[in-house]
């Protein structure tokens, strides 16, 4: 697995390439001159030290804060995407998921691009790539920040191509470690919680309502742990630690003064309206995982 980082990503996008594939994928003449009159006789200047110097005009990357850019960016990287998930026999075969299933060959958030290569031709021919599509659009690849890794069984059967660095034992990516053995998981979880605990230790000596408590735990603590929930199951050995989080962060420092059964209920039924942690993040990553096994199309 190939875990290419793009330099300066937003800000080196050439704003004729883009024009150019905004037409070419069938958007308005007239919406793009509309991009063309915000994006055109845009200038900057150098700050130094409170010096500022000359004005110069802003030929390429997309604005900062602007609610177009990440859809603009998407499209500027979009035909790269598709031509390693789509390219010729030459290109790459990527990872098969399952016997006859489709493979997974790249996938792709925003600048963060991952390539699943089988060997050192598919290498060579993802770089040959890379270099022709950062000739036309203006990105860069920060070599030196590219990851990589190695997925199959033992050493890895044939060397890397284009000064990529060796492959590691754990990759990161949005923010989640993976690593070729099970205890990936493990780690990204423990990792998590210790912010979750930190919040928990903060918020518990507030005076604050049960009520308010419960909210607190809906609305800040099940967040901090969705996302990578959606993606690493949660460990059975960790479920503890996560009840024990939890219900600190509803009672205080004081022991639980009812069973954690009858804080699931509702409050009709004299319950808290309490979320069950263990429950929730698990129903989580097994309706996102499992339900996508029964889609006509991969998710990808």
């Amino acid at each position: 697995m190939l875990s290419l980082d793009q330099a300066k990503a937003f800000d080196r996008v050439n704003h004729e390439y883009l024009w150019s594939v905004l037409l070419w994928y069938g958007l308005p003449v007239r919406f793009v001159e509309w991009l063309k009159t915000l994006y055109k006789g845009a200038e900057s200047f150098p700050l130094v030290n409170g010096w500022t110097g000359r004005p110069f005009e802003v030929a390429s990357g997309v604005r900062q804060g602007c609610p177009l850019s990440p859809l603009l960016y998407v499209f500027a990287i979009d035909p790269f995407v598709r031509r390693v998930d789509r390219g010729p026999l030459a290109g790459v075969r990527g990872m098969e998921l399952a016997a006859g299933g489709p493979s997974l060959k790249v996938v792709a958030y925003a600048d963060d691009v991952s390539i699943f290569a089988s060997s050192e031709e598919e290498v060579g021919w993802v770089m040959s790539e890379v270099g022709r599509y950062s000739e036309v659009s203006g990105s860069r690849i920060n070599r030196d920040k590219c990851e990589t890794l190695w997925l199959g069984e033992g050493d890895p059967a044939f060397d890397l191509q284009g000064n990529l660095p060796e492959p590691q034992k754990l990759v990161k990516i949005l923010g989640i470690h993976f690593g070729q053995d099970g205890d990936y998981h493990q780690q990204n979880w423990e990792g998590r919680l210790k912010d979750v605990a930190q919040k928990v230790d903060r918020w518990k000596g507030w005076s604050l309502s049960l009520r308010e408590r419960v909210h607190l735990c809906k609305a800040y603590l099940i967040p901090v742990l969705l996302y990578l929930s959606s993606v690493c199951i949660l460990p059975g050995t960790l479920w503890a630690t996560v009840y024990s989080l939890f219900f600190q962060m509803l009672w205080g420092n004081r022991l639980n003064l009812i069973k954690r059964e009858v804080t699931y209920r509702t409050r009709r039924l004299g319950g808290l309206d309490m979320v069950n942690p263990v429950v929730f993040l698990t129903n989580t990553f097994l309706k996102i995982n499992i339900a996508n096994l029964w889609k006509e199309r991969a998710p990808w």
